[in-house]
């Protein structure tokens, strides 16, 4: 993680930034009514490495209706700008030194605002990467589950696995025109499940699909990150369904109902 100093206002340990780079938007892909992703270049990711599946960087996004297509560079004695945000970068190509993110289009704030209107030349400011998900490649099957906002997570957790490796995949989206395919093992079996527009619903769907999961016997994995309340209920689902040691379970919540900014560290796995 981040090194930490101290802030003067409150007493408890604030993040620096980790090694921002100015990054700027190369193309724009819309892969759904509501995801879109951009690819960023920059001679700044000269020095980014990927971290692995699952990991996450932080991006600081212009003020929403300031019209700004630039971001400074944040100072690391001053406040953490309050347009940053986290997400799961979803592909890092070292050869043409391309990253590419993809954002969940799901209302108002810096980042859905920002990707909404995304244009080739518009520049950011990018800080990480950070701790990732390590896969076992000695697990016979694997068990994920997540929301729209946790999609591309999983997908870099699906293209690391082993071929060989069975994988059932839940997923809760606002509306049956999200579903595309995606990558994985050939045994891996997606199922989208349509949760509707209403945010307080999130999870739910998630729930009601682990009424058709089969959970093999041989000790397998889980990855879920969804709404972070409903996370809660679903854990305890899971580890009661599959009868699995919680040590096996990874939950994340990527965000909450209400939360401005949810942080990234909200991991359920005590």
């Amino acid at each position: 993680m981040t090194q930490q100093q101290e802030s003067p206002a409150n007493g408890r340990p604030r993040r620096k930034p980790a090694n921002p780079r100015r990054i700027f938007v190369t193309a724009v892909q819309q892969l759904s009514p509501r995801m879109r992703r951009v690819t960023f270049g920059g001679s700044d990711l000269a020095t980014f490495a990927w971290s692995g599946p699952a990991a996450h960087i932080k991006i600081i996004f212009p003020e929403p209706g300031s019209g700004a297509d630039t971001v400074a560079i944040p100072d690391p004695e001053g406040p953490r700008p309050k347009t940053t945000r986290t997400y799961t970068p979803r592909r890092w190509n070292a050869d043409s030194q391309t990253l590419e993110v993809d954002f969940a289009l799901h209302g108002d704030g810096p980042a859905a605002t920002w990707a909404a209107q995304a244009k080739v030349g518009q520049q950011l400011i990018l800080m990480g990467p950070a701790r990732s998900y390590e896969v076992d490649a000695e697990a016979p099957w694997y068990v994920l589950l997540g929301d729209d906002a946790a999609l591309p997570a999983i997908e870099t957790i699906l293209e690391a696995l082993p071929s060989t490796t069975r994988t059932t995949v839940l997923l809760e989206v606002v509306a049956a025109d999200e579903v595309r395919p995606l990558p994985g093992p050939p045994q891996t079996d997606v199922r989208w499940l349509v949760r509707g527009e209403d945010a307080a619903k999130a999870g739910s769907a998630l729930m009601a699909g682990l009424a058709d999961v089969t959970w093999p016997d041989a000790a397998g994995r889980v990855y879920a990150g969804c709404e972070a309340t409903a996370l809660r209920g679903l854990r305890t689902a899971v580890l009661e369904a599959s009868g699995l040691d919680k040590s096996r379970i990874v939950a994340r919540g990527y965000w909450r109902v209400g939360a401005v900014n949810h942080p990234d560290h909200d991991y359920v796995n005590d």
